[in-house]
């Protein structure tokens, strides 16, 4: 999925990444659990962990995507949690995802 508005460009992109997830696993995981000898299988059970990695890019950088987006949301929330001594309200803008507000909750204040 691609579109480019007057602002900026937005691109998003289905990965297979061979390194950490096999086709074929993937395939598996789609089987129905109906009675196939696949049913019990953990590719069966957990398809959400052997689909594509989807990833969102914004102007050309990425922004997001379905497999590793904390490194990104830590590392725009946690220097802004601990810069106070004790945070009692913070403001997410966007936000519309969650991982921004799963990262300021893992702080106690």
């Amino acid at each position: 999925l691609s579109t480019k508005t007057a602002i900026q460009s937005v691109n998003i992109y289905e990965v297979m990444e061979p390194k950490s997830r096999d086709i074929n696993a993937y395939y598996e995981s789609l089987a129905s659990p109906t009675g196939t000898p696949t049913e019990d299988s953990y590719e069966a059970t957990n398809p959400e962990s052997f689909g594509p990695n989807k990833i969102l890019f914004l102007d050309d950088v990425v922004q997001s995507t379905s497999y590793g987006d904390a490194a990104y949301h830590e590392s725009i929330v946690h220097p802004s949690m601990m810069a106070h001594s004790n945070p009692q309200r913070v403001a997410i803008l966007g936000g519309g995802e969650g991982a921004a507000l799963r990262e300021v909750l893992k702080h106690k204040s």
